[in-house]
């Protein structure tokens, strides 16, 4: 079983934030959910190749980090730790925008 954390408090202010602006909707809500279920029982592998996903490995300042989509626009900002079982979400952003530090 895989442990799904996010990265730091400031991933969960954003967060809470796109929430509370209702820029995360009910249903975005629900498939980031679904996406956390399926790491955390079956692994990032299983999201790999899967079309609704998108998944994908970034490059440039989020090197070593991947991207999952679940919306056309939102993504969640990811990384997996080699030594122990857990991925860490760095970011859940409701645009495309990868930029680090920079506001949606």
């Amino acid at each position: 079983m895989w442990t799904v954390e996010f990265e730091n408090s400031q991933t969960e202010k954003e967060i809470a934030d796109l929430i509370k602006s209702k820029k995360l909707t009910a249903d975005d809500q629900a498939i980031i959910h679904a996406w956390i279920q399926q790491i955390s029982l079956h692994g990032p592998e299983s999201i790999r190749g899967d079309f609704k996903w998108a998944d994908h490995p970034l490059l440039g300042e989020w090197e070593g980090y991947r991207s999952s989509a679940f919306s056309n626009k939102g993504r969640i900002i990811y990384r997996i730790l080699e030594k122990k079982v857990l991925i860490k979400i760095a970011r859940i952003t409701d645009s495309h925008n990868y930029k680090k530090g920079r506001k949606r």
